[in-house]
């Protein structure tokens, strides 16, 4: 390999094995090594590997994250979600799944998925798993719906007294709030 700062793209072939061993970023295939991202190719001559160094490394969810999602479907044992943002990191690139389950959506006993999030409720929750579907937890005090509208008339519901109420309805709603709810009514 002539050019030590060559850019590549995934899929790229950077050399065979007898020349060079798979470094990161790169694996083998039928004894060429191929870069699996785009980026800038690094030679290790020390320890004859040729990697490459990502030209941007795109956020994805990692075990302990704060993640914000919107719930997308809900059963009584465990509800979809859609991560749409990780806190403190820069926006995704795509889209990642996630599972809530019943014994992870409060510290307390849940009977249904139904009495913590609804559809299209906005969560935070923090990240279980290294795999997708994520799996989710809003058992801590912080997380949980931090956005919900009515199930019966779709108006914003409002934070009163620690439980969320819609006002044209006069009902209240159960579900796991976290504190960090966007719209007051007290």
């Amino acid at each position: 390999m002539e050019n030590k700062s060559k850019i590549v793209s995934p899929g790229e072939k950077l050399g065979v094995i007898e020349e060079y061993m798979p470094g990161s970023n790169t694996y083998e295939d039928d004894g060429k090594v191929i870069s699996s991202v785009a980026g800038k190719v690094v030679l290790d001559a020390q320890s004859r590997k040729v990697g490459v160094s990502p030209a941007k490394v795109a956020p994805v969810p990692e075990v302990g994250d704060v993640v914000e999602g919107i719930v997308t479907s809900v059963r009584e044992e465990n509800a979809q979600v859609k991560i749409v943002g990780i806190r403190g990191k820069r926006l995704l690139s795509g889209d990642f799944s996630a599972q809530l389950h019943v014994s992870q959506a409060a510290k307390g006993y849940v009977k249904s998925m139904f009495d913590a999030v609804n559809l299209n409720d906005r969560i935070l929750a923090k990240v279980t798993t290294s795999w997708a579907p994520y799996q989710l937890s809003t058992a801590e005090e912080e997380m949980g719906v931090i956005f919900a509208t009515c199930t019966k008339c779709g108006e914003p519901l409002l934070l009163k007294g620690g439980r969320l109420y819609c006002k044209r309805d006069n009902i209240y709603e159960k579900k796991k709030v976290s504190r960090h709810y966007l719209l007051s009514g007290d």
